[in-house]
């Protein structure tokens, strides 16, 4: 197993992970930074109307080997105040 560090930076703040945790792999992390973005859109997003989240995995030695990022823009659109406008992009690096 292999100890990896989660840090997240949002619209607003950042998270720095100071405990970690341990994996079998890098791409099991990575996986995990994933299900962390959906997690903070999640909980965050109701309160606004943009919000880009980024995970950025560390190994071991604190030297970043994964970044996943996710963009959320919500705008009413038209004459239909029920209709919402999402765009939603996810973008992630290659393992390195």
């Amino acid at each position: 197993m292999q100890r990896f560090y989660f840090n997240v930076y949002n619209t607003e703040h950042s998270q720095m992970d100071s405990d970690g945790q341990l994996f079998a792999s890098r791409e099991r992390a990575g996986m995990e930074a994933l299900r962390i973005l959906h997690d903070v859109a999640r909980d965050e997003m109701p309160g606004g109307s943009h919000l880009t989240i980024t995970v950025k995995v560390l190994d071991a030695q604190r030297d970043q080997i994964f970044e996943a990022s996710l963009t959320l823009d919500l705008a009413w659109t038209g004459h239909d105040a029920g209709s919402t406008k999402r765009r939603a992009r996810l973008a992630y690096a290659n393992i390195r």
